[in-house]
């Protein structure tokens, strides 16, 4: 498991911040956290069009920042992604009362996003409302969570000369049909011990950077570990 420093500045904390810059960086990686399972919610929950729904993810992000939205967040009454997701909610609402278009915030508000990619994601899903649209919500920000670990853990992987163990992790862990340790080193060519032992370590570095990316949106310390023992089983010492 990878050391966390004692004191961390929290992504609330920085989004907070007087420094416009240090706000501006803040608000990006909370959009790049949460866009996605905005996306996937707003058009199974909402049942918007996939052209609406890249609209209203855009307009959404770029008010909240404009108009400090996510600021106001109170870590005493509920997990930040639930009160992200109500301001989603409300958000959508008052445009829909208003009739007002949810256009794209233009030129620098516009973000960079893999709309494409997201709605081929999609395609995993019943297209019907959730039955229970908070747990949709968790669902979608983890596995989002998870993915951006995978390729932050490939990445590191490729520049620590050990894709043989990612090409294990990969076939044994992350492809739809279930493989044995023994089906897995027929399919690679490798032994099971080679299979055994490429899995503890490339585990080992996915959880190490879900961590990360999951301390990076946590709105506080508190949070982080609550989430960490949720999906993880363990304690993050204080």
């Amino acid at each position: 498991m990878c050391a966390f420093p004692l004191t961390h500045q929290s992504v609330l904390e920085r989004v907070r911040a007087n420094d416009a810059e240090v706000r501006r960086l803040a608000f990006g990686v909370i959009a790049e956290g949460y866009w996605r399972a905005s996306y996937h919610y707003l058009r199974l929950q909402w049942r918007l069009d996939p052209h609406d729904a890249e609209d209203a993810v855009q307009a959404f992000f770029a008010t909240a920042f404009e108009k400090h939205y996510l600021e106001k967040f109170d870590p005493a009454k509920a997990r930040f992604r639930t009160f992200l997701r109500t301001c989603l909610d409300r958000f959508v609402q008052n445009e829909r009362k208003s009739d007002a278009a949810l256009k794209r915030g233009g030129g620098e508000n516009k973000l960079s996003l893999d709309f494409p990619g997201a709605e081929h994601d999609l395609a995993q899903h019943l297209f019907a409302p959730a039955a229970d649209p908070d747990a949709f919500f968790r669902d979608e920000t983890i596995r989002s969570l998870c993915a951006r670990a995978v390729t932050a853990m490939r990445q590191s992987m490729v520049a620590d000369r050990r894709t043989r163990a990612f090409d294990v992790f990969a076939h044994h862990d992350l492809a739809d049909d279930e493989s044995s340790y023994a089906g897995t080193a027929a399919a690679l060519g490798l032994t099971v011990a080679q299979v055994t032992n490429d899995l503890h370590f490339a585990r080992r570095r996915f959880r190490e950077l879900a961590l990360v990316e999951l301390r990076a949106v946590a709105a506080t310390d508190a949070e982080f570990r609550a989430e960490a023992r949720d999906l993880f089983g363990f304690e993050i010492p204080d």
